[in-house]
């Protein structure tokens, strides 16, 4: 299942809205939970509470507002989640792409363009979800792009994701973590009990430790030392 947000003020339209990508789904065999809202405070307000969605419509009013505001808010959080914008007016189509939108779709939405829009976005997640990462903090949901991410940390039954300066910390096992990562490909290395390391972030490989690009340096295992210099000896090889 993916959730769906419609943050319109226009009442009708969006219901029509939610019809027609029912209807969508119905037909597609795609199962897809929908919200409305009305009001862009109500919508920012179950960002907070339910966490982000997987694609998102905005509508843009007559004055450019609304709609783009809630975009640069969303994109200043999260760059995975999809926007779509809605709008009777063709002039903000240049402004909304500084928000990066996946369509920008003209009131009164085509259902056929609507369908057309729906199938392509659904060929980008099906992409999207072996390369992202979620997990639940405090009921609501989080994605993370996983290149984003430079390292997993277990401590006291929480994980935590750093990504740079941010990190998020959610109940979880690092073992269950590895497990999903390696079903994706990804390439991360489990260099301790409590450290998962994206092998993209690291700049030096040490007998007991790795400097990430960061400066950061994090301990080897005496159990995943052996294993540790195989693969620096084979990325050496590699790049001669």
């Amino acid at each position: 299942m993916f959730k769906v947000a419609i943050c319109d003020a226009e009442k009708r339209y969006a219901q029509n809205l939610r019809w027609n990508i029912n209807s969508w789904a119905l037909r597609s065999g795609r199962n897809v939970k929908i919200k409305v809202f009305n009001e862009a405070e109500l919508f920012m307000a179950s960002m907070e509470t339910d966490g982000m969605y997987d694609l998102i419509f905005l509508d843009i009013d007559k004055d450019g507002v609304n709609g783009l505001e809630v975009a640069r808010q969303i994109r200043e959080a999260d760059y995975v989640t999809t926007i779509i914008f809605t709008s009777r007016y063709e002039e903000y189509y240049k402004e909304a792409f500084s928000a990066h939108p996946f369509q920008y779709l003209t009131k009164p939405v085509i259902v056929q363009k609507l369908e057309e829009t729906m199938e392509d976005y659904m060929k980008i997640k099906e992409r999207q979800d072996i390369e992202t990462f979620t997990f639940i903090i405090k009921k609501a949901q989080y994605n993370l792009r996983l290149s984003d991410i430079t390292y997993f940390y277990s401590r006291h039954r929480h994980v935590t994701a750093v990504c740079g300066e941010q990190e998020y910390t959610f109940y979880g096992k690092l073992v269950d973590i590895q497990k999903q990562l390696e079903e994706k490909n990804c390439r991360f290395l489990r260099i301790h009990q409590s450290y998962l390391v994206n092998m993209k972030y690291i700049k030096e490989y040490r007998y007991s430790e790795l400097v990430l690009n960061s400066g950061k340096t994090l301990g080897i295992s005496k159990e995943n030392r052996k294993k540790m210099r195989d693969i620096h000896l084979m990325l050496v090889d590699i790049q001669l």
